[in-house]
Parts: C-alpha cells; sequence; structure tokens
C-alpha cells in the first residue's frame, strides 16, 4: 500500500515523463488554427466543465472519468455516457467521501487557465446554484422523486447479490426505511446546493472546492483509472 508521499511522487513522475500538464492545451492549439477559434473551444468548455462539476458535487454522482467524457470539436460542447448517484452497496446511502469534489485535473486547469479556473468556472457554480435555490422551484421534490427510484433499485440489486437464485418472492424495501433514506439523501444534496448558492464580500465554497479539486495532494490519491494526471 503506497502512503501519501509515494503516490505524490508517482504522480509528478507521470506528469514530467508520461502526460504533461500541457497535453491538452496543445492538442487544442494544433487543432484551432486561429485565436478566435481556440478562445470560443475553451469559453465553452470550460462552462461545460464547471457544469459537470457542478452536478457531480451537488447530487453526489460517480466520478467523472475521461472514459465518460465525448467532446464536440465543433462548438467544445461535452456529452457524457453515464452518470449515476454513487450510492454505497452495502448502506445504501450516498458516498460523500472522496478526495476530490469534481474533476479539475492538471491538465484541464492549465487548458483553462487561472483566469477561466477562478473566474468563469467559479461564476458558472454560483449562478447555477442561485438559480435553483432563489426563486423557490422546490427541487427537493424533484430530488426526493429521483432518489425514491434509484434506492428501490438498489434494494433490489442487493437482494439480488445476497440471493442469485431467487427470481420471485423478493422482499420490498421498508417503507420507513424508504422514506428515512430518500430524506437523509435529499437533505444532502440540498445542504451542498444552498452553501453553493451563498455569495457575500467576494468569498464563496465553490472557491474552497476549486483549490481542494485541483490540489495535487488530492488528486493524487484518486484511482489510477480516474487519470488524474489527464
Amino acid at each position: 500500500m503506497f502512503n501519501h508521499q509515494s503516490l505524490r511522487e508517482i504522480l509528478k513522475e507521470i506528469q514530467s515523463s508520461v502526460v504533461p500538464d500541457t497535453m491538452l492545451k496543445e492538442w487544442a492549439t494544433s487543432t484551432y488554427s486561429t485565436a478566435t477559434e481556440f478562445w470560443t473551444f475553451r469559453k465553452k468548455l470550460t462552462q461545460q466543465i464547471s457544469l459537470a462539476g457542478f452536478v457531480e458535487f451537488v447530487l453526489h454522482l460517480t466520478r467523472l472519468g475521461p472514459e465518460m467524457i465525448n467532446i464536440a470539436r465543433d462548438c467544445g460542447n461535452i456529452t457524457f455516457n453515464y452518470f449515476r448517484f454513487d450510492i454505497d452497496d452495502s448502506k445504501g446511502e450516498l458516498d460523500a467521501n472522496r478526495p476530490v469534489p469534481f474533476r479539475l485535473t492538471p491538465n484541464l486547469c492549465e487548458f483553462i487557465s487561472p483566469v477561466g479556473v477562478n473566474g468563469i468556472i467559479t461564476h458558472c457554480m454560483i449562478a447555477v446554484a442561485r438559480c435553483l435555490v432563489q426563486p423557490q422551484f422546490s427541487v427537493n421534490s424533484y430530488f426526493k422523486a429521483i432518489l425514491k427510484d434509484e434506492l428501490i433499485s438498489w434494494n433490489k440489486k442487493k437482494q439480488d447479490e445476497q440471493n442469485p437464485l431467487l427470481t420471485s418472492n423478493q422482499t420490498e424495501i421498508d417503507n420507513e426505511l424508504l422514506i428515512t433514506s430518500v430524506t437523509n439523501a435529499s437533505t444532502a444534496m440540498m445542504t451542498r446546493l444552498q452553501n453553493l448558492a451563498i455569495f457575500e464580500n467576494a468569498e464563496s465554497k465553490v472557491s474552497t472546492l476549486i483549490s481542494a479539486a485541483s490540489n495535487p495532494d488530492n488528486t493524487c490519491r484518486m484511482d489510477p483509472a480516474w487519470h488524474p494526471w489527464l
């Protein structure tokens, strides 16, 4: 088992010899011949990355890996192959334990630039959070409706794993347990959403999250399959 220092050194070695921080930027520079095309692509991609990070953090979604991302080269729009709630298989609770809140790797930071990270990404996340919270759209009700189906599916999956030979007579999840689980999960989501919507005296929770997401001491602790250097 590697310690934190070893993981940090492995990340630095990969960045220096295999995947440099400038790889994504160099690809974009060679792909878009004019400054206007490059600037337009970078701005759109930055907005898309900020929205992806927002939903990943607020909704407790699974980690965003590079294999999940499809980038439209003509406009910078991003589509995701899959995204689901990160539910603990044993407890049926949203998993909030993760070294980084969302994907903001060294290559993304280098390509987006410090101005984009501290400007566009920060402002996009705050704006979306405030739009969902302040007009009182009752997003909590939507959260609960979706989470109900997810937890019922989790219960069925758990029973299938425990009793793979049974094809019928499965026990439905207890109503009180379902209500409690859905309420706890939706409350966790709303708490994160409301925290991101707070913006006073140029201070925001988003800045703290961005710092944590881009910190090499945190990204090096992610699973190698997540490609923390890319």
